[in-house]
């Protein structure tokens, strides 16, 4: 996988570029993630027709909500499916984190005050921009400054670190990235237990707020 990655930083420019690093991060999702979860692109919608900024990947539970309606922009996702919601960037730092985390902040502020389930945000690089000997204590500054709608809980910079945000940074070894990101990543996912219910006809009204809908 770091090899196809780093190859399409090479080969591949602008949208494709970051079209063929989704792809191998949704092939490792796809294959390591519990059944009852999928990944995909993604845009989320509430029941009031709100719609978040696009998502390049939401994880979401895929036994209980089906998709709402096709749509041409993609796949739009109700809120109380969605897990979790990561952003997909060649490289992490510190700009990378906070647009990230605007990403996120699009999905959370989506939640009513029913759904108060916490909702993972991350993101995915290939490399760091940061010093080695910096990275640590410069991501720990980033994240800290960060608004709680913009949280992120979880990255990886494949080269280089895996990191898990709970209040303190935890830190993987740098050959250890992918499975450090995996299994904390499932264990954040297992430990928010089951999707909330929710009455599908409410989202009736909503999708007439969408342009475009069929």
């Amino acid at each position: 996988m770091m090899s196809d990655l780093i190859m399409g930083g090479v080969f591949e420019h602008g949208p494709s570029q970051g079209t063929a690093s989704e792809q191998q991060w949704l092939a490792l999702l796809r294959a390591y993630l519990p059944k009852r979860f999928k990944a995909s692109p993604a845009f989320v919608i509430n029941s009031e027709g709100k719609r978040s900024q696009q998502i390049d990947i939401a994880v979401y539970d895929d036994l209980q909500f089906p998709l709402l309606v096709p749509h041409d922009a993609g796949i739009h996702l109700p809120i109380e499916s969605v897990f979790a919601v990561l952003e997909v960037k060649h490289k992490m730092d510190g700009t990378f984190l906070r647009y990230a985390g605007e990403k996120a902040a699009s999905v959370r502020k989506l939640r009513g005050a029913r759904n108060k389930r916490p909702i993972l945000a991350g993101l995915l690089a290939t490399e760091c921009r940061w010093q080695a000997e910096n990275a640590r204590e410069t991501l720990r500054l980033t994240l800290e400054t960060m608004l709680p709608m913009e949280r992120m809980d979880l990255g990886c910079a494949m080269s280089s670190f895996a990191f898990e945000y709970k209040g303190s940074v935890r830190i993987s070894q740098a050959e250890e990235t992918l499975i450090f990101f995996v299994l904390r990543l499932i264990e954040r996912l297992q430990a928010l237990g089951p999707a909330p219910p929710v009455d599908l006809m409410s989202y009736v009204k909503g999708l007439g707020s969408f342009k475009g809908w069929k």
